[in-house]
């Protein structure tokens, strides 16, 4: 018998088994990506790594005494300790200072974390071809699956080894997730944490932007 495509219960019933096993894929991948996240989100604190900005001088204002005063005041850039007057050669190791910072910003886990969510769009983008494109931004797909475990009646393939509350449970889960979550890995306060980094980013890359291409060069040289 044809099926009616239109009848997106029809289409559930013939294809429920392998639209179920990705969902179930989903909630495992974004379950797996939220657990991390969370993780992430206990490592480190970027206030320990620049405990004070606010005493970082743009490098273009870098004299001797500036220098002098940020070594003091500011052991976390691990900047060396004066040899000579040259401005130049000052303000190229504060420039570095500050790159090496950025550098090691990128690699903290909050700044990870805010990859994570790449990872499960990455994740969704690899599967559609799979399943009706729509299933995962679409009531038909859990409605038609509720509507299976509500009539409690066989279905085809895998499903009918499954109990009621096992399909209802991964339906829950998958709605919590994607409906009222918006398929958000990060919550409200990781969110919070990984704009306090980003930020930290931005102002450490605006106290070295006036010398230009310098700057840039510093950045690179340090490379990833």
């Amino acid at each position: 018998m044809a099926v009616n495509t239109a009848d997106p219960c029809q289409v559930v019933d013939t294809l429920v088994a392998v639209q179920f096993e990705i969902l179930k894929r989903i909630n495992k991948k974004f379950s797996a990506l939220r657990s991390l996240a969370s993780l992430l989100e206990q490592l480190g604190d970027v206030e320990e790594l620049i405990p004070n900005i606010g005493r970082l001088i743009p490098v273009v204002r870098i004299d001797l005494a500036f220098y002098e005063n940020m070594v003091a005041q500011c052991p976390f850039l691990n900047l060396p300790p004066v040899t000579s007057g040259d401005l130049n050669q000052l303000q190229a190791m504060v420039t570095g200072a500050y790159a090496n910072m950025i550098n090691r910003l990128l690699r903290h886990p909050w700044n990870r974390m805010g990859q994570l969510q790449d990872q499960l769009d990455d994740f969704l983008g690899q599967i559609q071809g799979d399943v009706n494109s729509a299933m995962t931004q679409t009531n038909d797909f859990l409605r038609c699956l509720q509507t299976v475990c509500a009539a409690g009646k066989a279905v085809a393939g895998q499903l009918n080894a499954m109990n009621d509350a096992t399909i209802a449970g991964e339906i829950t889960k998958f709605a919590e997730n994607f409906a009222a979550d918006g398929g958000r890995v990060m919550t409200e306060g990781m969110v919070t944490k990984n704009k306090q980094l980003n930020d930290t980013i931005l102002a450490l890359e605006a106290l070295g932007g006036d010398v230009g291409m310098d700057y840039a060069d510093a950045k690179a040289a340090l490379g990833p």
